[in-house]
């Protein structure tokens, strides 16, 4: 599974209108490490990222949830979906997926041409 924290701590830092600069400073470290964090490259030690976390005032949570916790949530709101799909008689859920193809291809085709 692939390491979002970089990402993560990018967006807050950014959230926060602070520079690589500026967040190496308050957290002691330079801006070059922060750099290697946010593009992957470094993982922060705990003792960095508990700086990192009091600075940026976010979680360790919110850094640490890594895709499968969101794949998760996922999972479990398209079950619920499906069920309530399953109570509907049998002409409106073929509607209800030709509506639904047709959105996923016209989002799709939005993503592309973004």
């Amino acid at each position: 599974m692939e390491n979002k924290i970089g990402e993560k701590i990018y967006e807050v830092r950014n959230r926060r209108n602070l520079t690589q600069e500026d967040l190496a400073e308050k957290i002691g470290s330079v801006a070059s490490y922060i750099s290697n964090i946010e593009r992957k490259n470094k993982c922060p030690s705990l003792s960095l990222l508990r700086k990192i976390v009091k600075e940026l005032d976010t979680s360790y949570d919110y850094l640490l949830m890594d895709d499968f916790e969101m794949d998760k949530q996922l999972e479990i709101k398209y079950k619920d979906m499906f069920k309530e799909v399953q109570k509907l008689d049998t002409k409106t859920q073929e509607e209800f997926f030709y509506v639904a193809e047709r959105l996923i291809k016209s989002f799709r085709s939005i993503e592309s041409n973004n």
